[in-house]
């Protein structure tokens, strides 16, 4: 009984683990999804749908979270906080959290994660500690996992984006008008991440933040070598009275040239990313459910190997 014990609670386990990376594997289809979607401009229909859902059921817990934010960032429970404020700062503020409004929205998620593990080992289910302790484990580093794809889909996002907006920068600025002024038209014209963080950069401006400060925060915020370069560049060409227009049309044509070249190496890797794929999870999975039905079988009907008992 001990080993049928302790076998069932090891499939258990690994089931919920292979559940796991299949969740982070479809979440990653999905953001990559969304953004191509972004890209093309064809989220509008989807937006009410889940602005719909958010304040159902997801922002009722960022409330929560915001008034317990003092209480959460006392306990970050192996995080770094000057990292995961980053981070923050590169998703963009998603949900409207700050740091502080972060940490309580995990401090939420694991009171519900307990809540929902107390609830699971009253009813009588089987391994209701398992249970509870995944519960409290997801409510405190989901949002971490989450936090963490936002920033790196929202980097991507403004790398996409950049030659398109590097080359409506530059035809403004052709046409006579200042950089300032150029920047203000083009961020109406554009929705994403990058004219939300131009248009930031703008009202810094405005409200007497000096350039370089400002060109230094729009740095820290983002992680996107693309945006760093034109920054650099910018810097650079105010230094040495480089005219804007030409520095912004070369930046759009180097970073088409460097996206190629990126294309063509992300094709290349693909293939060994499959193989480890399969090699190190599906094929491990599939060779592991086989064995545990045969082991089961073994177990529970040894008629069918010609045996009178199972062995012990």
């Amino acid at each position: 009984m001990k080993f049928l014990s302790l076998f069932s609670s090891v499939m258990f386990i690994s089931i919920l683990i292979l559940l796991f990376i299949g969740f982070v594997f479809l979440y990653l289809y999905i953001a990559k999804k969304d953004n191509l979607l972004k890209a093309n401009g064809l989220t509008e229909k989807k937006k009410k749908k889940k602005q719909n859902l958010r304040e159902r059921f997801v922002m009722p817990l960022v409330k929560l979270g915001k008034k317990a934010g003092p209480i959460g960032i006392n306990y970050p429970f192996f995080t770094d906080i000057q990292k995961t404020e980053v981070l923050i700062n590169q998703a963009g503020n998603p949900l409207g959290m700050h740091l502080q409004d972060f940490y309580g929205f995990r401090f939420v998620l694991a009171m519900c994660g307990l809540g929902f593990g107390s609830f699971y080992s009253f009813i009588g289910f089987p391994f209701a500690m398992p249970v509870i302790l995944l519960a409290i484990f997801g409510g405190l580093f989901g949002p971490n996992v989450w936090i963490y794809f936002k920033a790196k889909n929202r980097q991507e996002m403004i790398s996409v984006m950049m030659p398109d907006f590097l080359d409506t920068v530059s035809v403004t600025l052709s046409a006579g008008v200042s950089l300032d002024g150029a920047l203000k038209q083009v961020t109406k014209q554009f929705e994403g991440p990058l004219s939300e963080e131009i248009d930031r950069f703008n009202r810094e401006i405005e409200l007497g933040v000096t350039r370089s400060s400002a060109y230094q925060g729009l740095i820290d915020r983002s992680s996107s070598k693309e945006l760093h370069s034109l920054v650099n560049a910018l810097m650079q060409g105010s230094t040495l009275g480089v005219p804007v227009s030409r520095t912004f049309k070369l930046q759009a044509s180097d970073l088409r040239a460097t996206r190629g070249f990126a294309a063509k190496e992300k094709a290349a890797k693909a293939s060994p990313l499959i193989t480890l794929v399969t090699t190190f999870f599906i094929a491990p999975s599939v060779i592991g459910l086989i064995l545990g039905l045969l082991a089961l079988n073994l177990i529970y009907n040894p008629e069918a190997f010609g045996l009178d008992h199972f062995f012990f």
